[in-house]
C-alpha cells in the first residue's frame, strides 16, 4: 500500500482503519490505472509526492460516499458565498437552488480525482526513472 494507516493520520486524517483500508485500496487503484502501474516498480520506497495524493484521494472519495448517502437523488450544490442559489425572483418571491444528481456528483469527483493526480504527480518519476504521467510506453512496457 502506498499510504499506511499510521502516516495517514499523521497528516491529519480521522477515518477509521477499516474505512481507511477501503478507500485507500480505492485510490491505489485509481492511481495505479492512471500512471498504468508504475509505482509497483518502485520496491519499498514510496516518492511523499505519491503519499499526499493517495491522502487528498481519499479524502475526496470519503466526502462523496457521504455526500450520496446523506441524499442520493438529490445534492445541493453550494457556489463560493456558499447560497446555492441558481435564481431568484424579488417581486414573487420564487428562489431556485442549484442541484446535482448523484451521476453529476460522481462525475464533478472524478474529475476532482484527476486533477488532484495531475497536480501532485506531474513530473514525478518512480525509481527507474520512469514519469509516472507518461501516457506514452516505454521499452519493455
Amino acid at each position: 500500500m502506498y499510504l499506511t494507516y499510521e502516516e495517514y493520520q499523521n497528516m491529519g486524517g480521522t477515518l477509521e482503519e477499516a474505512t481507511f483500508n477501503d478507500l485507500a485500496y480505492e485510490a491505489q487503484t485509481y492511481i495505479d490505472w492512471v500512471t498504468f502501474r508504475r509505482l509497483q516498480e518502485e520496491g519499498s520506497e514510496i516518492p511523499d509526492a505519491v503519499k499526499q495524493c493517495m491522502y487528498h484521494i481519499i479524502r475526496l472519495i470519503a466526502n462523496k460516499l457521504a455526500a450520496l448517502q446523506s441524499n442520493p437523488n438529490g445534492l445541493e450544490a453550494h457556489n463560493e458565498s456558499g447560497a446555492g442559489i441558481q435564481s431568484q425572483s424579488n417581486d414573487g418571491v420564487s428562489i431556485s437552488y442549484n442541484t446535482l444528481s448523484a451521476k453529476d456528483l460522481i462525475a464533478t469527483m472524478n474529475e476532482e480525482i484527476d486533477d488532484t493526480i495531475n497536480r501532485y504527480l506531474q513530473g514525478i518519476r518512480n525509481n527507474l526513472g520512469k514519469r509516472l504521467l507518461y501516457r506514452g510506453l516505454y521499452p519493455g512496457e
